[in-house]
């Protein structure tokens, strides 16, 4: 299908998705179906958690949380919650789980902890012998060496230093998520691994945090003259919270398990441009300019520039194949781009995010409008 063909097919459900893209936040947007199988959410009202709650809700789940209660605590106010602090130490906040619960038995338990590893064995030795499926969702992160293009799921993860023995010892994102998994596969035969590949979704993960909001997303609802890299074989790759959820239950309900690459398949940076044109509807003009100079510039890649990496090799093509295989279906570009615009308005309606300046002692990510317009005209003038 090309380009054109692609945008087409997708424009009613974009418009639709603009319209009302979640409905009622905390209301599934589907009629619920009815089963008898009992869920077990570990999280449920941060970033994907909600995403994640409403796609098990809509297939017909008993849903129950297990968090703190104090994150977006207005969410799911009618499903059964469990207060527990899985970050004590000697599983404090997992022993006081009343009894009834613990001998419960769950069909599914997902769970996205990232913040500490002990803290997903120490749930899983208190729970095991009543997990049906335990669905984890973990990252790309995971892999060793991003040196070669199109990883597969059997490549080699990060080397571990000693296991954590206690809730506080603190490794960098990437460890904490590849001592997770080593601790799921050492105790469960039954568990699905989700690696995404940078998440996108109608939320964002820190709530009130400017450095949070998709860049590309809230530049083009804004329109007007809009610099973007020139770069040969861009490419570009990301994991669709949707589509990501949705694959989450077509794997509890058939059973399916193991590791999975689950992301959208690398595509152009330059159609991610048109689809983005295409969703806001805004009058803009791109300039279109070379990385070279972008980099003199001080527009580096990644951290200043998103979705441009220009090392490793691997970034952006790890190959989803088996997801896919599995039964992943990835929706359109444009409804996933829809989201996120509805979802920046929701949370900003005034539109005052503001990247790439200094607030007090923090500074915003990526670049200000003030700088892009700066280098527009230093491209547009240059001898």
């Amino acid at each position: 299908m090309n380009k054109r063909d692609f945008l087409k097919t997708s424009s009613l459900a974009t418009a639709s998705v603009v319209a009302q893209p979640f409905g009622t936040l905390g209301v599934p947007v589907f009629p619920r179906q009815k089963n008898s199988k009992k869920a077990l959410m570990l999280g449920g009202r941060g970033f994907i958690g909600p995403s994640i709650v409403r796609a098990l809700l809509t297939a017909g789940y008993e849903v129950t949380l297990l968090n703190r209660n104090k994150t977006n605590t207005d969410l799911f106010t009618d499903l059964p919650l469990i207060v527990c602090d899985r970050e004590r130490e000697n599983k404090a906040g997992l022993k006081a789980i009343p009894k009834k619960h613990k001998e419960t038995y769950w069909d599914v338990v997902v769970d996205t902890w990232q913040k500490s590893s002990k803290a997903v064995a120490d749930f899983l030795e208190e729970f095991e012998e009543n997990i049906g499926h335990y669905h984890y969702i973990s990252t790309i992160s995971v892999y060793d060496k991003w040196d070669d293009k199109y990883i597969v799921e059997r490549e080699p993860l990060n080397t571990l230093p000693p296991t954590p023995t206690t809730i506080a010892e603190a490794f960098r994102y990437a460890l904490r998520k590849t001592f997770a998994e080593e601790a799921i596969r050492k105790r469960l035969d039954n568990y699905t691994i989700y690696r995404s590949a940078g998440m996108k979704d109608y939320r964002t993960d820190r709530k009130g945090d400017y450095s949070a909001e998709p860049y590309w997303p809230v530049r083009f609802n804004r329109g007007g003259e809009i610099l973007v890299p020139k770069i040969d074989n861009h490419d570009i790759q990301f994991t669709d919270v949707q589509s990501l959820v949705r694959f989450v239950v077509h794997c509890a309900e058939n059973k399916t398990y193991g590791e999975f690459n689950v992301a959208h398949p690398t595509m152009a940076f330059e159609d991610y441009i048109s689809c983005l044109a295409y969703v806001t509807q805004k009058p803009h003009k791109l300039h279109w300019i070379e990385g070279d100079f972008l980099k003199k510039e001080g527009l580096i890649p990644y951290r200043i520039v998103p979705f441009w990496r220009d090392r490793p090799a691997g970034a952006y093509y790890f190959n989803v194949q088996k997801a896919l295989s599995a039964g992943l279906v990835n929706r359109p570009v444009t409804e996933m781009l829809a989201d996120q615009v509805a979802g920046y308005l929701s949370r900003y309606p005034n539109d005052e995010v503001r990247f790439g300046i200094t607030v007090g002692d923090k500074t915003i990510k990526y670049f200000s409008m003030e700088k892009e317009k700066e280098v527009i005209r230093k491209w547009l003038t240059r001898s």
